[in-house]
């Protein structure tokens, strides 16, 4: 058996999976763009500090190239305080370069600035001076005495560390001047490491801080959900009392309304079953307190002929109780709320003909004339057939056993405007308007009438009908005499 499913449960551990997921892709995305904004931030930079040195080198070149939006430009007194004596070594190297013979170039001057940055940028950032013969006028200390690259603008190689540079080269208009800036990837990739932790270490940290709290969240939320479990735990069986749906939440109420709904109808069946129950018993006691004396008085008869109507009153006392148990049983499935059990399409010709087959015996007994009609072309109805004929059947008995000797019962089926009708008329006693619709409450008998009857037969047609979705009337007899019960199916 599986365990049953924490609905907070599910809820944190969903919640936790859509923010994990929902943090993950806007830090991915964040990461991708910083990535691209730092490394064109680096671009921009290098190019400016190559454009910076060139305007040094030559104070009155101008921008041979566009530069990037992108990114503040640093200014020249930047340039040159990151690289102290800048300008006086590159006056030397052009006064150096401008005496010097043309058999051989002289020894490039190395600047030592770069050693007074911190070590890590020291390590990462590189220029050279060329002039336009391809004489190494000037590099940087960690700089190679071979030229950088031999593109122009950016470009990327790899030193025999296997460090990967970028670099931009320029050339002054007249390409008296080349000078080189290179960068390390290694600066780069720090910063992207950094970014990444930054952007990391907060979910890290407060993934358990957020589960704490969305777990705090929920149990609150679902707080109304436990003080309803409580209400309902701390009830007693009887009582069936609607619950409080006004200070239930908006996603809580529509339940509460069906429970008290539920517990409604279980209320009225529990009352129904009472009043059943209590009826049963009280008809059942005289039948069985009937049939005890009887058989006392069979037990003390004092002749043959006495001890065989002793028997034979104890014999109909029988017959009634069982009659009387079997409708009751019969009442007790027959119940209203549930669907019509085994629904087919049947024809009510047929089920009439068989039921007057089965009780004409009993109509020849009394001289009565039992009649059946059936109007042609009748349809057949969804419903159950056996609940169809017991209809039928109890009302034809209740037509011959409350009809006098030598009376008439008409059975027909017609249609009618909305679909068919079945009508069972006699021209017995009849009942009083006043009463009609009292005779259909279970064991209620008319005072006046001397059959023996259990008070059943009627209630249990008006059940059997309304699970077919029909009404069921009570109306004087033809001729204003006796008594028609009609059935009106729609269909």
């Amino acid at each position: 058996m599986q365990p049953p499913h924490s609905l907070s449960r599910r809820l944190l551990v969903g919640l936790v999976i859509v923010s994990f997921v929902y943090w993950a892709v806007v830090a991915w995305i964040t990461v991708r763009d910083s990535v691209d904004e730092v490394y064109e931030l680096f671009d921009v930079h290098l190019a400016q500090t190559a454009l910076a040195v060139l305007r040094v080198v030559d104070p009155d070149e101008t921008d041979p190239v566009m530069i990037p939006e992108r990114g503040p430009a640093p200014s020249l007194e930047d340039i040159l305080n990151r690289w102290p004596h800048l300008t006086e070594r590159l006056a030397q190297a052009r006064s150096g370069n401008a005496g010097q013979s043309k058999l051989g170039p002289t020894t490039p001057m190395v600047t030592g600035s770069i050693r007074s940055m911190q070590q890590e940028y020291e390590k990462s950032l590189r220029y050279q001076v060329w002039n336009g013969e391809g004489i190494l006028l000037l590099r940087s200390a960690n700089a190679p005495a071979t030229p950088m690259t031999l593109q122009d603008a950016y470009s990327e190689t790899i030193d025999s560390q296997d460090r990967t540079w970028r670099h931009y080269a320029v050339w002054d208009q007249d390409r008296h001047f080349r000078i080189i800036v290179s960068e390390a990837y290694d600066l780069r990739n720090h910063l992207v490491r950094t970014i990444v932790w930054h952007l990391a270490s907060p979910l890290a940290l407060g993934l358990p801080v957020l589960i704490v709290l969305l777990w705090f969240s929920i149990n609150r939320g679902l707080n109304p959900l436990g003080v309803l479990t409580r209400e309902i735990s701390r009830r007693k069986p009887d009582n069936l009392t609607p619950l409080d749906a006004s200070s239930a939440p908006g996603e809580v109420r529509p339940m509460v309304l069906a429970l008290n709904e539920l517990l409604l109808r279980v209320s009225h069946a529990i009352e129904g079953e009472r009043r059943f129950t209590s009826n049963a018993a009280h008809e059942l006691r005289t039948p069985l307190a009937a049939i005890q004396a009887q058989l006392h008085a069979v037990r003390r008869a004092d002749s043959a002929e006495e001890r065989k109507q002793g028997l034979e009153q104890l014999q109909r006392g029988v017959e009634r109780s069982t009659r009387l148990v079997g409708q009751l049983l019969t009442l007790a499935r027959l119940d209203p709320d549930q669907l019509l059990p085994d629904s087919s399409l049947v024809d009510l010709g047929e089920i009439a003909e068989a039921v007057c087959a089965e009780l004409a015996p009993l109509a020849l007994q009394r001289e009565q004339t039992l009649e059946l009609a059936v109007e042609p072309g009748l349809p057949q109805l969804p419903g159950n057939a056996d609940m169809l004929a017991m209809l039928l059947a109890n009302l034809v008995d209740n037509a011959i056993r409350y009809t006098p000797s030598g009376g008439r019962i008409d059975v027909a089926l017609s249609h009618y405007l909305f679909g068919l009708m079945i009508e069972v008329s006699d021209d017995g006693p009849g009942i009083a308007a006043s009463q009609r619709e009292r005779v259909f409450e279970r064991f209620y008998r008319i005072a006046s009438h001397d059959q023996a009857g259990t008070g059943l037969g009627l209630a249990i047609c008006r059940r059997i009908a309304d699970l077919h979705k029909a009404h069921m009337t009570l109306t004087e007899g033809p001729n204003q005499r006796g008594l028609t019960a009609s059935v009106f199916f729609s269909g």
